[in-house]
């Protein structure tokens, strides 16, 4: 049921929020990146958001409802900019800094955006001077963000800023993120005061967070989670927020900062699921004891490598952005280690909600309060518990809509005869008995074989990602021809090795399996090919055969959150 929150707008939630944080100099955050670390307290915010604004208002003539562009990865200087863009009545256009000067040309031009904050790391400098050329030939005014903090230098406090929060209305747009939206195509979407500050109040009623949370994350902030839980929620909650890009030292820096809460994708997950199963199978062939607990205290097995790390003041992991393999989710839960998976579209502000209870692993568990689930056929009919069918999200979080884009917007949202917005997520699933949700795929990215077989890539990926010889994949349609020269739609692997677990396996280095792609190919096939015989959960034709494995040697394509770019293989 909705019930009402405690904020009008992101205004009223950022001041009140920082005016109850003791004592003012605590640690607000620190960004840790490769070539970048510094560090920012509540009071500092406060101040240097306010300069900030001020400095908006009176220097740059910026009012209520402007479009302020901010093009940067996660830096200090993010968290001003964005706060003093929201206390001005203004609104945060974000856009990925990985996309190219194009790509975001075309972004500030459809937004109409007046002012672009730029980071002085973007891109390139022929990027970054592209940039300006266009934006002084637009009209458009630029900010660049360098080693002299935004909002540094105090200003003459505006007396009209603090009565801006009164003259928005909570339906009023907040932030618009660019993203690929539900059809894949990019565009911007439109959450308001009411989306965001809804959906912050209901995430903080599931998941408990309080002053003494030190919470870490290596999500961008120009991506929905990463804005809200990686950014406002810790605000809301005046927990200490800690972001980094360096995973090599992920586990250390859990240790050392004492992270209670670490918030990541499923990539991150697979990786550390895989060292443990790895070094415990070397520990149980020398210490037969180690296989015993293992077996039948596998939580005592658990604390010790809680332990070994250094995790002491861990309460959980979460896990968002992408489908979680359910072997990872276990690999930690039956060793007493809580990872929590979390779903959500940009498009719902983004949190669903998630799954804390271990006898539901493989749920994303039942939405948080004043957002509600229903699971819908082609016709738009509500499914029961048990049938597969479209995810439909509904309530207060649900978009505004696409901006100025009434046709895609319509295509995804409707409204019931109650008035409430429903979207269409474009996520297949169904519910169970009792109200959780399981994801199974992706319309748009169905294979369809054949005999008229549908197959998710997704159950596919989560299967085979627990092959030993397996680093990432892919599963894509490809094409096959029958014996009368017809082509047809088969499913496709496209596979990166796990390196390391194949050169120590091998006794080969890299370069020389590299050199060997025959015997590479083998080599990962036989582990697929054994995965595949072990599982329970792929039906025959899921299955991929050897001549449909492709072997791919350097990076994927992939998302700033981490996620690989299908649509680039599946046009390949």
């Amino acid at each position: 049921m909705q019930t009402p929150t405690a904020f009008r707008t992101l205004i009223d939630l950022f001041n009140e929020s920082i005016s109850q944080v003791q004592p003012a100099d605590k640690l607000c955050l620190e960004i840790i990146r490769t070539d970048r670390h510094e560090q920012l307290t509540f009071e500092q915010l406060q101040r240097r958001t306010r300069n900030f604004a001020s400095w908006l208002i009176t220097s740059r003539d910026i009012r209520v409802g402007d479009k302020i562009a901010i093009l940067s990865k996660n830096r200090t200087d993010w968290d001003v900019a964005i706060w003093g863009i929201i206390l001005t009545g203004a609104i945060p256009v974000l856009i990925d800094p990985e996309r190219g000067p194009d790509g975001v040309i075309g972004h500030l031009l459809h937004t109409e955006t007046r002012l672009l904050v730029v980071a002085d790391d973007y891109q390139d400098p022929a990027g970054r001077q592209q940039l300006k050329e266009f934006a002084s030939s637009n009209n458009i005014g630029v900010v660049e963000m360098t080693d002299t903090p935004l909002g540094d230098a105090a200003q003459e406090q505006v007396d009209s800023m603090d009565q801006i929060s009164a003259r928005i209305d909570p339906e009023d747009t907040a932030v618009i993120l660019c993203t690929s939206g539900t059809t894949g195509d990019p565009r911007e979407v439109e959450l308001t005061h009411a989306n965001l500050v809804t959906n912050i109040e209901g995430s903080l009623e599931k998941i408990i967070i309080t002053g003494e949370d030190r919470l870490g994350h290596i999500l961008p902030p120009h991506h929905s989670f990463g804005m809200t839980v990686g950014k406002m929620l810790a605000l809301r909650a005046g927990a200490t927020n800690y972001y980094t890009n360096v995973y090599r030292q992920i586990s250390q820096l859990i240790a050392d900062k004492q992270i209670t809460i670490f918030i990541a994708t499923p990539a991150l997950y697979t990786v550390l699921a895989k060292k443990f199963e790895d070094s415990l199978a070397k520990q149980k062939q020398s210490k037969p004891l180690v296989k015993v607990l293992d077996r039948y205290r596998p939580k005592l097995v658990g604390k010790k490598i809680i332990d070994k790390m250094g995790w002491t003041k861990l309460r959980f992991f979460l896990s968002g952005a992408a489908p979680m393999p359910k072997w990872v989710l276990d690999v930690f839960w039956r060793r007493g280690i809580k990872l929590y998976e979390g779903y959500g579209t940009t498009e719902n502000s983004p949190v669903y909600g998630f799954n804390d209870d271990p006898h539901k692993l493989g749920s994303v568990g039942k939405p948080i309060p004043n957002l509600y689930v229903q699971i819908t056929n082609d016709k738009k009919e509500i499914l029961p518990p048990g049938e597969k069918g479209e995810i439909c999200l509904g309530g207060p979080c649900i978009m505004k809509g696409y901006y100025k884009n009434p046709e895609s917007t319509n295509a995804v949202i409707r409204t019931d005869d109650k008035g409430v917005r429903w979207l269409h997520t474009g996520d297949l699933g169904y519910l169970d008995d009792e109200g959780n949700v399981y994801i199974t795929g992706r319309k748009k990215y169905l294979i369809v074989l054949p005999g008229g077989k549908n197959v998710n890539p997704e159950l596919v990926e989560s299967a085979l990602s627990e092959a030993p010889f397996v680093g990432e994949l892919l599963i894509v349609p490809g094409e096959r021809t029958d014996s009368a020269g017809v082509a047809q739609e088969t499913i496709r692997a496209i596979v990166q090795p796990a390196w390391d677990v194949i050169e120590a396996h091998a006794n080969l280095s890299q370069a020389e399996l590299v050199e060997q792609p025959q015997l590479l190919k083998t080599l990962v096939w036989q582990s697929i090919s054994e995965c595949q015989q072990k599982n329970k959960q792929l039906a025959h034709f899921e299955m991929i055969a050897s001549n449909h494995l492709e072997i791919k040697i350097d990076e994927f394509q992939k998302t700033s959150t981490g996620k690989i770019r299908r649509e680039v293989y599946m046009k390949a």
